[in-house]
């Protein structure tokens, strides 16, 4: 765990209502320099308020967001020169070439080599061949480029991607995964995203809302164990008949799968109990009981999609 000295983004307190509709309830949470963080939940859970008010662009209705060591609300000026944000359409002039579009970005953010700066985020983005086109022109994953080059311009301290890989083709998602490992280590990234996948191959830091309060804050990893796993992956040498009878007869194993011979007399299993206790040192003691070798077992962990289905379920019990 850092030093709270390396916090960029402290969060405080936040609220937001409209009226007598709730929308963000007292959250509040720390992200430490070079996290890449996944906010996670359901449509209505309070992502995008959160995104929008930690971008400026709204105003809560109670709380403290300090970026940096710069309040969000009594300075929002400066707080906003150190973000950059990629919303879920791109807020792009498609009417604009893709240079001139991006200067003018540049100039909105007062950098003052707008020329060498956007020259600088073109190359990152592999946008260069493309700089005398008109937007409109661009396919839609050439357009999410363009609006992930402008979130770039300035090189931010923080970055907040809203759906950024939604809509690509393959190969474009594959690149903008790409970029966004890339990006990693040298700013904060906040990515909200449906796709669970993503974020587990992403971020290494788990932020998840339901119904505008905080119901997961942890590592990726950290999350990923409250899944409770109930498989495991078995590895014995011995006559495979027999280490069948025995696993058959263990009163734990639900479902016994076979996948493959090792090697010669080592055959690998794939096992599925009945309950969530770890039965790792019982079926070890009782397979070598058996005059079986256990040359290996393993916990197979759980997905960032079982957590966050097990989580929300959770909430609505």
């Amino acid at each position: 765990m850092k030093d709270l000295e390396d916090v960029m983004i402290e969060v405080k307190n936040l609220t937001m209502s409209y009226g007598k509709r709730m929308v963000l309830d007292d959250i509040s949470f720390q992200i430490q320099e070079g996290m890449m963080v996944g906010l996670l939940g359901a449509n209505g859970a309070g992502k995008t308020t959160t995104m929008n008010i930690l971008t400026g662009y709204l105003k809560p209705t109670s709380g403290e967001i300090i970026i940096n060591e710069v309040d969000v609300r009594n300075n929002p000026k400066e707080a906003k020169r150190k973000i950059g944000y990629l919303p879920e359409h791109p807020p792009v002039y498609k009417d604009m070439k893709v240079f001139e579009y991006l200067v003018f970005v540049a100039e909105l953010k007062g950098v003052k080599d707008k020329k060498a700066e956007v020259c600088r985020v073109m190359e990152q983005m592999n946008l260069s061949d493309r700089r005398n086109d008109f937007i409109k022109k661009l396919s839609k994953g050439m357009q999410q480029r363009v609006g992930f080059a402008q979130a770039l311009i300035g090189n931010p301290e923080v970055l907040i991607l809203d759906e950024p890989l939604v809509g690509l083709d393959p190969a474009e998602a594959k690149r903008t995964r790409e970029l966004i490992k890339e990006l990693q280590g040298e700013h904060i990234v906040i990515i909200s995203s449906h796709v669970l996948k993503e974020i587990e191959e992403l971020c290494n830091m788990i932020l998840m809302l339901k119904d505008g309060k905080i119901i997961l804050n942890d590592s990726t990893k950290g999350a990923k164990r409250r899944g409770h796993s109930n498989q495991y992956r078995l590895i014995v040498k011995g006559d495979m008949d027999m280490i069948e009878q025995v696993l058959h007869s263990y009163d734990s194993v639900k479902k016994l799968q076979y996948v493959t011979e090792k090697e010669a007399g080592v055959h690998e299993f794939l096992i599925t109990t009945k309950s969530a206790k770890d039965i790792r040192d019982n079926i070890i003691g009782h397979l070598v009981g058996k005059r079986l070798s256990v040359y290996g077992i393993e916990k197979i962990e759980s997905s960032l999609e079982e957590v966050y289905i097990k989580m929300t379920d959770e909430e609505e019990e």
